[in-house]
């Protein structure tokens, strides 16, 4: 189904992670500055091997962008674990899915991030695992093209059925709930996103997944579709969860 959540007061420039029971799942979305470099207290945070990474960036505003998502992570992981971002241990799960390391991990905390055009996301529960995604609406040369490699068949004629914007809305919508289920489930883009379809796109009141690989999948997933800021578009698949979402907000 398909939850609306109100925003909780913004917190910029700091993170207090408030706390987090078994039926809660958090929400931050982080705006990133383009200002060029990243701080030096940013790339301290990092692990040696997220430095590699930076360092590999051939533009400095991508290394900066870089810079500031991983340590807001951190931030934010580090809170919810009583550690500092430093001593976060972060490693590539299965279809290079973000997870905490094997020790940390034991501590029951899932997460999933995901960004687009200077605005991230990061969603962190107790639940079980969890998948976001953000995409930022923009024009697409060859939009009906790429709706033929996502939109499932019913999807489809809903598209087709639309014009302009409305189109362009309903591909970012479609697009953002299969990414969040497929990295729900820790499979990245192993399946085609052609065989799932979600009830809201086709004119529904509830959110039911129809997964042609997993006929049960509507019992066991909840998801949530909202916009984060002006010209976004995001959605959240996780277990169904008792409290609504909590929201905050900071600048990294």
């Amino acid at each position: 189904m398909i939850a609306e959540p109100g925003m909780a007061c913004p917190l910029d420039g700091e993170i207090a992670t408030p706390p987090l029971t078994a039926a809660d799942i958090h929400v931050w979305t982080i705006g990133l500055s383009d200002a060029i470099p990243a701080p030096p207290e940013a790339t301290a945070m990092l692990d040696e091997g997220e430095r590699t990474r930076a360092a590999s960036f051939v533009f400095e505003r991508d290394r900066a962008l870089f810079i500031r998502r991983r340590s807001a992570l951190r931030r934010i992981l580090g809170g919810y674990l009583g550690l500092s971002p430093a001593d976060v241990v972060l490693r590539s799960g299965a279809h290079g899915k973000p997870a905490l390391g094997l020790s940390q991990e034991r501590s029951g905390l899932h997460f999933n991030v995901s960004n687009s055009a200077g605005v991230a996301l990061c969603a962190v529960t107790r639940s079980g695992p969890i998948g976001v995604d953000v995409e930022q609406i923009r024009p697409m040369a060859d939009l009906d093209g790429v709706a033929g490699l996502v939109l499932g068949p019913a999807e489809r004629a809903v598209f087709d059925a639309r014009e302009g914007a409305e189109k362009l809305a309903l591909f970012h919508a479609a697009w953002t709930r299969k990414e969040a289920y497929l990295k729900e489930r820790g499979e990245g883009l192993m399946r085609s996103p052609t065989l799932i379809e979600f009830g809201a796109l086709l004119g529904r009141p509830e959110e039911p997944i129809r997964d042609a690989d997993d006929p049960g999948a509507g019992q066991f997933w909840r998801i949530w579709a909202w916009h984060p800021m002006p010209g976004y578009s995001a959605a959240l698949v996780a277990k169904p969860a008792a409290a609504p979402l909590m929201h905050r907000r900071f600048s990294a």
